[in-house]
């Protein structure tokens, strides 16, 4: 019985090792360029519209790292900006695995 303990209990931690370590979103390099700005910074572009992205926030019960899940909210919303025709990003808010952003044409 012990045995098995000891290997329920390293399988949990690699598997959390593993999954602290991934980053489950990949995008293309013309996305990744896309500026993320603050809104002060849009005041002479066109709104194209709101953009709510989601990724996992947990797995497995456990929270993944608030900044790997900022990183992936805001490159899904890179990435969907871009194909809205637009050049910019801002960040309107995240919680939980998701995020709130509004899609930019700058000049």
């Amino acid at each position: 019985m012990k045995r098995q303990s000891l290997f329920r209990a390293v399988a949990l931690g690699a598997l959390t090792a593993l999954v602290a370590g991934c980053t489950w979103v990949k995008i293309p390099d013309e996305a990744r360029a896309l500026p993320l700005v603050e809104a002060s910074e849009v005041a002479q572009c066109k709104r194209l519209g709101n953009i709510t992205t989601n990724v996992a926030w947990k797995v497995a019960g456990i929270e993944r790292g608030e900044n790997k899940i900022r990183v992936e909210l805001d490159n899904l919303a890179r990435e969907r900006a871009l194909s809205m025709g637009g050049n910019a990003v801002v960040r309107e808010s995240i919680h939980e695995g998701t995020g709130d952003y509004t899609a930019w044409l700058c000049p």
